[in-house]
């Protein structure tokens, strides 16, 4: 019996870690609205990205890919905007600290398209 309970809390461990490392929280510990709205916009800010590189890709074999850029610009403005609006309601210190970081990966990125 002895055993089996060790190798539950074992494996439990090991998985409590395992979340931990992945996501830099407990699973326990349930996400705000505030900040699962942040994470999902820094989330579709990749997406953006990877449409961007991709079209990038495109235009350097010498496709026109003019249509391509449109869709991310639309996205990304649109992204930057509800942060701007998101902003100001959040209340807890993550929730903010993710904001600052996605505004400042935008800001980046913005002046990377250039």
């Amino acid at each position: 019996m002895k055993r089996i309970l060790a190798v539950f809390l074992v494996v439990a461990a090991l998985f409590t870690v395992g979340y931990y490392l992945s996501t830099g929280r407990l699973p326990w510990v349930a996400l705000s609205t505030e900040e699962q709205q942040v994470i999902d916009l820094g989330e579709e800010f990749a997406r953006v990205r990877e449409q961007w590189q991709a079209a990038g890709r495109t235009q350097a074999l010498g496709v026109d890919a003019s249509s391509q850029i449109e869709g991310p610009l639309a996205n990304l403005e649109r992204i930057d905007r509800e942060l701007a609006e998101l902003t100001p309601q959040l209340k807890s210190t993550e929730a903010k600290n993710r904001a600052t970081i996605l505004r400042r990966d935008i800001a980046a990125f913005k002046g990377e398209m250039r």
